[in-house]
């Protein structure tokens, strides 16, 4: 299994590689039916702050009013600049999910982080340097990729996968395991639901995330 370090490595290289080509994949790789936008249109109106993690190229906040602040993070420089060529006004920064979001960014209204704790090996911590980043009262739409005894490929808490030259290590996560992460970090939940991610192309197998409404208490 891959070190923390090698992890983090293995996943920036992946998506830079992936980077020019993302968006024509994604929508057959990610099917969110509109939860993302749903969630968008809730919380989110003029004036107010986004934080988006592991934003990759922008895609689910570059279309918000121009009013809107939007701030995204990824691991991926590659993935950095598409986000910024789509949302010029948008402030992108190379960030790791392991580290505390930079103060002086300030704290948000809103945060999203779809798609992007399937990487994370410590979820409490994660979610404890997202929470620090919202203002009291602050939502945070996530998804975790969840584990589920009988759902083919989420039996086990981890899952090694093998790209060309690169293996990372995928992390699932069970509710229960979830919702104390929740807890430790001050995450109050709003609604859950359990639904389609991705698609793993190799296997054309369906992934599956939990997907967490949370308040920032």
């Amino acid at each position: 299994m891959p070190t923390t370090d090698e992890q983090e490595q293995g996943v920036r290289r992946v998506y830079g590689e992936i980077a020019g080509v993302y968006e024509a994949f994604f929508p057959s790789l990610q099917r969110y039916e509109g939860r993302v936008e749903r969630f968008l249109g809730e919380t989110v109106g003029p004036g107010r702050r986004v934080l988006d993690v592991g934003c990759g190229p922008g895609q689910l906040t570059r279309e918000l009013e121009p009013t809107v602040e939007v701030v995204g993070l990824d691991l991926s420089p590659e993935m950095i600049e598409r986000a910024r060529e789509g949302r010029p006004s948008g402030e992108y920064r190379v960030y790791s999910y392991r580290e505390p979001v930079p103060g002086e960014l300030g704290r948000f209204d809103v945060a999203l982080a779809v798609g992007c704790l399937d990487f994370c090996d410590d979820l409490e911590r994660t979610l404890g340097h997202v929470s620090e980043a919202l203002k009291p009262g602050g939502r945070l739409l996530f998804t975790v990729l969840e584990r589920r005894p009988g759902l083919e490929g989420h039996e086990a808490a981890r899952r090694q996968i093998q790209t060309e030259d690169q293996e990372v290590t995928l992390y699932f996560w069970s509710f229960a395991e979830t919702a104390r992460a929740l807890e430790a970090a001050n995450l109050l939940p709003r609604t859950y639901a359990h639904g389609p991610g991705w698609v793993q192309l190799l296997e054309q197998r369906t992934m599956h995330f939990g997907w967490w409404d949370v308040e920032r208490r």
